[in-house]
């Protein structure tokens, strides 16, 4: 995958210009161009840049979601839960889940028995992935350290884990494959208007601060927190379609916190269902979420000390033994859920996670609301609607069967056996083969042609080869990129990277040719976003 240039993106009438690089913007642009369209994709700061990469990281069914009677929006999850296991095996894995039940949760064994029926039923998966109901002692045998007080039982399930912003980048790379264009850091200004209808947009590149038009057919807008904004676009009258909600988790050592299968349980503060998770990562768990109405900047969201707070009176609640203070706190994230605006009255909780497909007075079409795990689902209904807008009939669904960028599985046996007869160790190759499938065999390369590649210079066995890949076909352009949403080191390493950031940031000036004050201040920046996200004292 490889950054579209000013010539390629201007010389070109597009079919669809799709606006927005989130997981939603570039599943409509893999769709789009499965179908045979051409397409131009716009992402202002980069891939998975917002709420697709500061998610809760679950590809799932929303179970907690049959409390307000949302079995529409349930089966559907599930269903398309079972397609990302099928179409990006590298990114999602199964994972077991315990429902925990104590004394005073509205919901009991029965009811708790009924839903997860329904959920077993809807995945098409009943046979092979049952439900069980446990008791208090089973529940303990299987994690001593939870809180025995009042435990009744839990109902163990399955959904699945992923890695959110890699999931966004290799969809982002099929759409690559399939004929799409694709720009980062490349803010749309305007919209480019014929007779007042919308044939394109105006885009400055932020790296070189040119700006240039980019004609389309038709645009469409799928910018999540930010899609009041692209609607202003418009010159309309303004208006407010979404109620963002903001959405906070927290990083724990998995010593200090000794929890082996995620657990769903109750808030001891606001009774709200929350969940501790062990990582994909090995050493790490993560606790989220809040859900609270946010009206502020959606390009500065982050958690604050009340956040953090709630949160631990989670994990205190959880393991109780485990007595843990802001000191114990490895790192945090928020993010934005672009939930539709529902009646008045509504509590954020019980706000839709359904998306909506609206146009717009010059024919801009916007796609709101939904959830990383409906992503295919909710592109095939946006590339639909843009052709019955255009008047032709819609394409036949294009997406739903054809793997996602790294997702061939023989392939990615065939590089794992490569990467043994090239000695790479064991966990490296590992590394490698869940980050990039099958497309782990063009950092296997970088590998084999360079010596001075195979240097481990960054946070989490990250290496010389692995750094080259990520700019040269993932299309990395700052440290933030690399270090967020290409590594996810920022999530998950004790330090977030910055005691490895100044090697990085020095592989990165090579490969981008970047000045001495071009690095600095990628370092500065970087080093910024680590501690506005980890609480004073905090590990």
């Amino acid at each position: 995958m490889r950054r579209a240039t000013r010539e390629e993106l201007t010389g070109t009438l597009f079919d669809l210009v799709v606006v927005g690089g989130g997981v939603t913007g570039v599943a409509t642009a893999r769709e789009a161009a499965l179908r045979g369209l051409s397409v131009a994709l716009v992402e202002k700061d980069d891939f998975a840049a917002g709420t697709s990469s500061r998610s809760s990281k679950l590809v799932h069914g929303g179970l907690r979601y049959l409390q307000t009677y949302q079995f529409r929006l349930v089966a559907e999850s599930v269903r398309e839960r079972e397609r990302a296991l099928r179409i990006a095996p590298h990114l999602t894995e199964l994972r077991p889940f315990l429902y925990l039940l104590y004394d005073g949760y509205p919901e009991g064994k029965a009811l708790l028995n009924l839903g997860l029926t329904f959920y077993d039923a809807v995945s098409g998966q009943w046979r092979s992935r049952r439900h069980r109901m446990l008791d208090a002692e089973q529940v303990l045998r299987r994690e001593p350290h939870l809180a025995r007080a009042g435990l009744k039982g839990a109902g163990l399930f399955h959904d699945a884990l992923t890695d959110d912003a890699r999931l966004t980048l290799a969809t982002a790379k099929g759409a690559a494959e399939a004929g799409a264009l694709l720009v980062n850091h490349a803010a749309v200004t305007a919209l480019v208007l014929e007779n007042g209808t919308a044939r394109g947009v105006t885009v400055t590149d932020t790296l070189t601060g040119e700006s240039f038009d980019i004609h389309a057919r038709q645009v469409l807008n799928a910018t999540g927190p930010w899609t009041d904004r692209t609607r202003a676009l418009e010159h309309t009258t303004p208006t407010h379609r979404l109620r963002p909600t903001k959405g906070v988790h927290i990083v724990l050592r998995k010593s200090d916190f000794p929890l082996n299968t995620a657990v769903f349980l109750r808030s001891p503060d606001d009774n709200r269902v929350v969940w501790p998770t062990p990582s994909l990562e090995d050493d790490v768990v993560y606790i989220g979420t809040t859900d609270t109405d946010y009206d502020g900047d959606p390009d500065d969201v982050r958690p604050d000390e009340q956040d953090i707070r709630y949160l631990l009176n989670v994990a205190n609640h959880t393991i109780p033994e485990a007595r843990l203070t802001t000191d114990h706190v490895v790192g945090s994230w928020a993010g934005l859920r672009p939930l539709v605006a529902p009646p008045a009255g509504v509590s954020e909780s019980n706000t839709s996670r359904e998306h909506e497909i609206t146009a717009g007075p010059t024919g801009m079409l916007t796609i709101s609301g939904g959830k990383l795990t409906s992503n295919v689902l909710m592109a095939r209904q946006f590339v639909d609607a843009a052709q019955k807008a255009s008047g032709t009939r819609p394409g036949r669904f294009a997406a739903g069967k054809v793997p996602v960028a790294g997702g061939d599985r023989d392939a990615a046996r065939t590089v794992r056996a490569e990467a043994e007869r090239a000695g790479v160790p064991g966990p490296l190759t590992e590394q490698w083969l869940r980050r990039y499938g099958s497309d782990a065999r063009a950092v296997l390369t970088l590998w084999r042609e360079d010596e001075a590649a195979r240097e481990v210079i960054g946070a989490r066995n990250l290496t010389r080869a692995e750094l080259r890949h990520l700019v040269r076909h993932e299309m990395a352009r700052t440290l933030e990129d690399l270090l967020v949403r290409r590594t996810s080191v920022f999530f998950w390493d004790a330090t977030g990277g910055l005691d490895t950031v100044d090697a990085v940031a020095a592989e990165l000036a090579r490969e981008l040719d970047w000045p001495p004050e071009r690095t600095a201040t990628e370092i500065t920046t970087y080093r910024h976003l680590v501690t506005t996200h980890r609480p004073p004292g905090a590990a």
